[in-house]
């Protein structure tokens, strides 16, 4: 009798002693998991969840600070998210904290992780929606994948073809072993550099003419930039031109001169008649004709020297281009 009691008492102390390690190893259990503190709700909104379930954690900033309450469709394109958060984090939680999607380690559970904005803000209450951001899918991460891996297969088809025809290319390797072709091209490449350096010699030189035009230097730049010289060039021009006319109008009087001396002479009268008859006269006319003649060359020899002067070059080159201009003009016509 006294046995059996002994018995009863070691198989009641052990019964204790289980039941209490039980209740300390739930209460460190809920400890953990926030069971016995107090919570408030906060809701936050996705189009697809990736398998997100009730009892899964929720992380801010990193931290564990509630879980999972409740997973629901509101309509067929958006899912609600009820969290219990630790009622502590009422101080630190703001209504434009971002929520997300994550998962715990690399192919651990879906977790929702709570991200401070920044800004602003005023501190969440119970009930409080949360904004979201959706996370990349796997699905399609892999279907991204897949494409890409497809693309890069027909990318190496097409290398692989170009270099079988590049290796049964004979005209191409026979080019490539060629010594001469890099002689070649270094020639064309030194050549190439000295018509480089000439260029940019030439460059140079053409902007220090423009810079000695600009700054009136040299003839040009005398003559575009000097007003009296482009004056005195415009009074030049116009004092040619007046001997040019006063020379078509000689020409004309000779010619009426010589008309008349020829008219004279077929009718035996005028002066003509009497220069021809009279030896004296004959030799006054020829004196005069001499000098006629000296001045004519005198003359032509002035006009061809204004013609190679730069200053009136234009000018016999407009006349010039004039005339033909006119006598193509008759020919036409």
């Amino acid at each position: 009798m006294k046995e059996k009691r002994n018995i009863i008492i070691r198989l009641g102390i052990f019964a204790l002693t289980g039941l209490a390690l039980m209740i300390i190893t739930l209460f460190l259990i809920g400890n953990n998991q926030q069971l016995f503190s107090s919570k408030f709700i906060l809701t936050t909104h996705f189009k697809n969840v990736g398998g997100l379930k009730a009892g899964n954690n929720v992380r801010y900033a990193g931290i564990i600070i509630g879980t999972v309450k409740n997973v629901r469709f509101i309509n067929d394109t958006t899912v609600e998210v009820s969290l219990q958060v630790d009622e502590k984090m009422k101080t630190i939680i703001r209504k434009n904290t971002l929520s997300s999607i994550g998962t715990d380690g690399l192919m651990g559970d879906k977790i929702i992780n709570l991200s401070p904005q920044g800004g602003e803000s005023a501190l969440a209450v119970d009930g409080d929606l949360l904004p979201s951001y959706q996370p990349i899918d796997i699905d399609d991460i892999i279907a991204t994948l897949s494409s890409t891996n497809k693309n890069i297969l027909l990318i190496s088809e097409g290398l692989k073809e170009t270099v079988e025809k590049l290796n049964k290319s004979k005209g191409l390797w026979k080019l490539l072993g060629d010594e001469n072709l890099g002689k070649s091209l270094n020639r064309t490449a030194n050549n190439l550099e000295k018509v480089t350096a000439n260029a940019y010699a030439m460059t140079n030189d053409l902007r220090e003419v423009m810079a000695d035009v600009k700054s009136g230097k040299g003839t040009a730049g005398m003559i575009l930039r000097d007003t009296a010289m482009a004056a005195s060039l415009q009074s030049s021009i116009s004092e040619l031109e007046q001997v040019a006319l006063q020379a078509n109008k000689l020409a004309a009087t000779l010619d009426t001169i010589t008309r008349n001396i020829s008219m004279d002479i077929d009718q035996g009268s005028g002066m003509a008649n009497l220069i021809l008859k009279d030896t004296a006269i004959t030799g006054k006319v020829n004196r005069t004709l001499d000098n006629v003649e000296k001045g004519t060359a005198a003359f032509n020899e002035n006009m061809e020297a204004m013609k190679h002067n730069f200053l009136f070059k234009g000018y016999f080159k407009k006349q010039e281009k004039e005339k033909a201009k006119e006598q193509k003009s008759q020919t036409t016509h």
